[in-house]
């Protein structure tokens, strides 16, 4: 047991009780109170879970599923691997003693598809449940579903430093909730602004004055990814006053011993540079000062588009505040936030739950391979947005993992057996079949890992890579050579430096591909190796990608149409600039400079027999009928697709008339393809139709609406397919024809086109707009004209006059002109005549 007395001990008891008198109990403690390292002992001191079964122990990283798992064995005086072991992705430690598995969320699913029951298992914990991974919120659905079904005797406590527990607990049924009181000092929260400067210069600054200000203690530095850790590293280890301090990284994609390095005690002070690792699981003892950046590296998924995105974002106030409570474990401390604080108030409260933001792909194979066929039926802790879920069965579907009615096919099956992506799944099982799995592992960790490839500033020697690397028909080739040069040299630093070789990366790759070939090892696959076959990995690379099958739009750009209606662009740096036909294993959304741009890379070229032989269902060949605003005419083209990409169009038949003409009368609707014959007076005629549709029901005339317009301008088009054999063509029989010719008649008596009146020598055009009928004249012309002359539709409606000065400007607008004359006239008679004296003024 742990010898310092930690503040969840406290709740040491009612654990207990609340376990032996049900199944299930939230907790919630805040950060440094001891739950992720003292709860699942307890399990097992307090009697809980029996001899001969574990507590599985559910982490969201690998880093702190590691380390907490050494922390654990450490207090009780073990070893590790004997009654404390962990399992991650890639990494196992344990043994048929071990009775505290610290695993993270992935494996728990892989362990309920092997066996459902759980047999070996007596405890469940949730670590860190509000952080809202994925797999915690399908993990907590199939155990809740597992104890009510067979498993009464399983327990599960989830533990939560930040989540609301009273949602939660009523997700679980209403168990109790146990609440843990944290051991915290007062911690002194400072806003240092945002500046011109880069992050890791303003967080070196800040770490500066902080080291200088604190008489002891160590410091934590947050920031958002391994790029930015090394940069503020570099920039900490050159700043004055900091140099006799440790300065360690701490992110996942460090070897352990690095990792543990960063944790360790020293006799000098220390500073962390860690990722948001460091925010909740992981307690590194002796900080007093933390300096945050306030950013993270999130993983988004949008589903409007199927593209994966990996943007810088600024964090939640909820985690703000957890990363503050580093500095106050051991005594009182100090937070120096690089942002403001009314910056601050507009962050938002908490993350977005993962389950909202992520590719869901494997989540639905791992739900359609555990029973749920009909995926609204699951118990969603909370339910996923139907585009992402549609997204995940496109994919599926796509990988040939569904059949058409969604229904999990053999291949779905096989895939679902590797605890990977599916669309990886795929990669290894084409692969296995095509006889080149060695190769695509190594592949496969390429993808996966840091770029290998850096820039060359000389110019002669990036043109000596070029020639080495040679022509290629997949970027992944020039990798492939790249690393292999780097791995005969045993990744030699000057030789990599020397060619552009990223070493590190390099290292990376081959232990990366090496768990790729255990797993592929352990579902029976052939993983010798043996010359590079390229059209083998070419083939396996488009049945995992062949979603994202990209088309060049034109030579002269990288600009590419996609499957599924996207557009993207090559990156300039691909070796397929002058491929027609590939498939891009990355689709990137990057943010740079405020603007966003999606990009392709890691690009293998295609060829399209290959498609019609492997996906010989997803080609179609039709006509499309358009027309062409740069030859303002109707054609018709032959078009062949796979899914929805146009592969190839040719020259086709002649168009079809009612689909040009409808196509012709939308250009002219639209104001794209001027009709020289439709003039003002058609526009005029429509309005006196429309006039006499609405006030002279007798007629039981149809208002000539929008949908009216575009039948009479297909009846005009009907038989024409360009511009120029219009313009010739007479408009206004077509529109005339609107009316019989009865109604042409009455319209001309009830609603007409202009009115005689008595003072002057033409008669005035009635001008019908807005559901008026208005008359403008000058003022003098209706000296004793009274307004019951002045009406329409026999009588019915009288028209709305408008008296105009003598310059021809409108001067009144009336209803009513009797009324005008004895009440408006004289002060208009006033302004006006002084203005024109030599005109008529009764």
């Amino acid at each position: 047991m742990a010898t310092t007395r930690l503040p969840i001990e406290d709740l040491r008891a009612d654990l207990a009780a609340a376990l032996r008198a049900g199944n299930r109990v939230v907790l919630s403690a805040p950060t440094g109170s001891g739950k992720s390292t003292q709860v699942p002992q307890m399990l097992i001191d307090e009697g809980l879970v029996p001899a001969g079964k574990e507590v599985i122990v559910l982490q969201p990283r690998r880093l702190a599923a590691r380390m907490l798992a050494r922390r654990v064995a450490e207090e009780r005086g073990a070893t590790l691997g004997g009654e404390v072991g962990f399992h991650i992705r890639f990494d196992r430690v344990f043994g048929p003693q071990t009775r505290i598995k610290f695993v993270t969320e992935g494996i728990l699913l892989r362990m309920m598809l092997t066996d459902p029951e759980l047999k070996g298992v007596g405890a469940i914990v949730f670590d860190e449940f509000h952080e809202r991974h994925l797999h915690g919120d399908l993990g907590i659905a199939m155990i809740r579903q597992l104890q009510e079904k067979s498993r009464p005797d399983l327990l599960m406590a989830v533990m939560s430093a930040t989540l609301e527990t009273g949602q939660l607990s009523a997700y679980l049924g209403g168990c109790p909730i146990l609440k843990a009181e944290g051991r915290m000092f007062p911690i002194e929260v400072r806003y240092a602004g945002a500046g011109e400067a880069s992050v890791w210069e303003r967080a070196a600054q800040q770490t500066a004055k902080l080291v200088q200000e604190l008489p002891e203690g160590d410091v934590l530095i947050f920031m958002p990814g391994a790029y930015e850790i090394r940069r503020t590293v570099e920039e900490l280890q050159a700043t004055r006053g900091l140099r006799e301090c440790v300065v360690l990284p701490l992110h996942g994609e460090l070897p352990p011993t690095e990792q543990d390095a960063a944790v360790a005690r020293y006799d000098t002070r220390k500073i962390v540079v860690a990722t948001n690792v460091a925010e909740t699981s992981l307690t590194i003892d002796g900080i007093r000062g933390v300096v945050d950046a306030g950013l993270a590296r999130v993983a988004r998924f949008d589903p409007h588009r199927g593209i994966n995105t990996l943007l810088i974002e600024k964090i939640s106030q909820a985690s703000a505040e957890q990363r503050a409570g580093r500095a106050g474990r051991t005594a009182p401390g100090i937070c120096l936030r690089l942002w403001t604080q009314k910056e601050h108030e507009h962050r938002p409260p908490r993350e977005l739950a993962e389950i909202r933001r992520v590719d869901l792909a494997e989540t639905v194979l791992t739900l359609k391979l555990a029973g749920y066929a009909e995926l609204e039926h699951f118990p969603w802790f909370e339910p996923p947005e139907e585009k992402s879920l549609a997204r995940a069965l496109t994919l599926l579907h796509d990988l040939g993992a569904l059949d058409a009615a969604g229904a999990l096919t053999e291949m779905g099956r096989r895939m679902a057996s590797f605890p990977m992506h599916p669309r990886y799944a795929r990669l290894f099982l084409a692969a296995q079949e095509l006889g080149c799995v060695w190769h695509v592992a190594v592949i496969a960790a390429l993808a996966q890992g840091r770029n290998l490839l850096m820039p060359i500033d000389n110019k002669r020697r990036r043109e000596e890579r070029e020639d080495l690397l040679g022509d290629t028909a997949s970027d992944f080739f020039h990798l492939l050579r790249a690393w292999g040069m780097a791995r005969k040299q045993n990744y030699n630093m000057g030789f990599c430096r020397q060619w552009g070789i990223h070493g590190g990366a390099a290292r990376e790759a081959e232990r990366g591909a090496g768990q790729f070939l255990r797993l592929a090892q352990a579902q029976g696959l052939d993983t010798g190796e043996g010359p590079l076959d390229e059209e083998a990995v070419r083939r396996c690379l488009l049945l995992a990608f062949s979603d994202q099958l990209a088309k060049r739009l034109d030579r002269g750009t990288l600009r590419c149409a996609l499957v599924h209606g996207r557009k993207g662009e090559l990156r300039r740096h691909s070796a397929l600039r002058d491929a027609p036909l590939f498939v891009a294993a990355e689709i990137d959304e990057i943010e740079t400079r405020g603007d966003v741009t999606v990009y392709l890379s890691l690009a293998t070229e295609i060829d399209e027999v290959w498609l019609k032989e492997y996906f010989p269902e997803d080609f179609n060949d039709s006509s499309e009928t358009f027309y062409d605003p740069d030859f303002k005419r109707v054609e018709c083209r032959r078009l062949t697709r796979f899914r929805d990409l146009v592969l190839a169009s040719g020259e086709g038949d002649d168009p079809d008339p009612d689909t040009a003409a409808r196509l012709l009368a939308a250009e002219i609707h639209a104001g794209r393809l001027p009709l020289k014959s439709w003039d003002n007076g058609i526009e005029r005629w429509i309005a006196r139709v429309n006039f006499a549709a609405a006030h002279c029901p007798e007629l039981d005339i149809e208002p000539l609406d929008d949908e009216g317009r575009l039948m009479i301008l297909e009846q005009i088009c009907h038989g024409f397919v360009s511009a120029k054999e219009l313009r010739e063509v007479q408009a206004h029989r077509y529109v005339y024809d609107w009316l019989t010719q009865e109604q042409r008649a009455a319209l001309e008596t009830l609603v007409p086109e202009s009115i005689e009146l008595p003072r002057r020598r033409r008669a005035v055009n009635i001008r019908y707009e807005d559901g008026r009928a208005i008359i403008s004249s000058k003022l003098q012309d209706f000296y004793d004209t009274p307004h019951k002359q002045l009406t329409i539709c026999a009588g019915r409606y009288p028209l709305v006059v408008e008296l105009l000065a003598p310059n021809g400007r409108p001067a009144q607008l009336t209803t009513d002109l009797d009324a005008f004359w004895t009440t408006s006239y004289e002060g208009v008679k006033k302004e006006l005549r002084g203005r024109y004296p030599k005109h008529e003024w009764r």
